[in-house]
């Protein structure tokens, strides 16, 4: 059988692979939507990309392994091996999908419970950083698939939300009549081409560059102390650069686990996750400042907050670059509303790794 004749059986053959794929699935029964809510909601039961990728490019591998000889194709050209990019994105960021993906995905859930883009006020908590700010930026994405034109830029270094609480005391009075308000946050680091977290080919430059330098640079200062806790000498928190002050003095405590070691892909993932967690504590302060007071829900019948990394990769010309749309890895979906807080990260995100678990466990106040 030629190559041509074999790729014509191709698209049975993926039929076959499919159908075997899903054969052990168990006998649906009138019980079945009750049992597949509660594994949405069970961190434990919920299948993982890489399992349910298994059922799927298994038996297509084998199928096509079974052509090979046939079409002299050999079994290990059969399927592309992933990119350094991708092999880091999914060693380092679990869950991570490209920002359609998950703006698809949350837009569709926000658009069930009643968002629309007239009565919907949308935030950003993102590192001011302009690799945040493209075409195709999660922000970008959210706007076109939730119908909305603007966004409020809670967001400075890092991503913390150092507009404070007069910053979110006017973003919150922007508020439609009985509105909602819809914020996503967390910080950002970039992959480079080459599987090296924490760098990034920019537009316009032959060279890589950091992502986050924030983030990163503050790591570099907090290492440099060692086992110092004091700032040095004639720094004090400042208005030059307070913004990077403030993220030093926060992450000092933090990254001891790191003293000694030398940056790899794994130190600077971990201070990404330190890097989240200085987010959601300074957001959570903010609004809980506003959604503890009783005349709030007056207006606001309900405030959503995704939390996650933003992936960044390259957007440069550079060879090799082929550039593409950004990664973001959901860590918390939680819904407030006068009545308390739901968490609706398993509805949005239940065939992923229960990678969010402390997040999702963490009580809103």
């Amino acid at each position: 059988m030629n190559l041509s004749k074999a790729f014509t059986l191709l698209p049975a053959a993926i039929l076959v692979s499919q159908s075997a794929a899903f054969v052990p699935a168990p006998v649906v029964s009138k019980n079945h939507v009750s049992t597949v809510a509660a594994a949405v909601n069970d961190d434990d039961v919920v299948v993982d990309t890489a399992t349910r990728n298994a059922r799927i490019i298994a038996p297509i591998s084998a199928v096509l392994g079974s052509l090979s000889p046939l079409a002299g194709i050999s079994p290990a050209s059969a399927a592309a091996p992933a990119s350094a990019l991708e092999s880091s994105l999914r060693k380092n960021f679990p869950g991570a999908l490209s920002n359609s993906a998950i703006a698809l995905r949350v837009a569709s859930s926000l658009r069930n419970r009643g968002y629309t883009p007239t009565n919907t006020l949308f935030g950003s908590s993102l590192c001011s950083d302009e690799i945040n700010d493209t075409a195709e930026s999660l922000v970008g994405d959210f706007q076109n698939k939730l119908g909305v034109e603007g966004v409020f830029n809670l967001g400075g270094l890092g991503g913390l939300p150092f507009v404070g609480t007069s910053g979110m005391g006017a973003f919150t009075s922007h508020t439609p009549v009985d509105g909602k308000i819809f914020i996503v946050f967390g910080p950002h680091v970039g992959i480079s081409n080459d599987g090296t977290v924490g760098k990034i080919e920019r537009v316009g430059k032959d060279s890589i560059s950091t992502s986050c330098g924030a983030g990163i640079g503050a790591y570099k200062a907090i290492m440099a102390q060692g086992d110092s806790k004091e700032a040095p000498e004639g720094k004090t928190l400042g208005t030059k650069d307070f913004q990077e002050e403030y993220i030093i003095s926060q992450l000092s405590d933090r990254l001891d686990a790191l003293k000694g070691q030398e940056p790899s892909n794994e130190s600077i993932t971990y201070v990404t996750n330190k890097m989240y967690d200085l987010v959601w504590e300074m957001l959570r302060s903010e609004i809980n400042t506003f959604t503890a007071k009783p005349d709030f829900w007056d207006n606001v019948s309900e405030v959503t907050l995704l939390g996650g990394i933003v992936v960044n990769r390259g957007h440069g010309a550079m060879e090799g670059v082929s550039g593409g749309e950004d990664f973001y890895q959901p860590l918390m979906l939680k819904s407030l509303t006068k009545e308390g807080e739901n968490d609706v990260y398993g509805e949005v995100f239940g065939d992923f790794p229960a990678l969010a678990r402390p997040h999702r466990a963490a009580l809103y106040v």
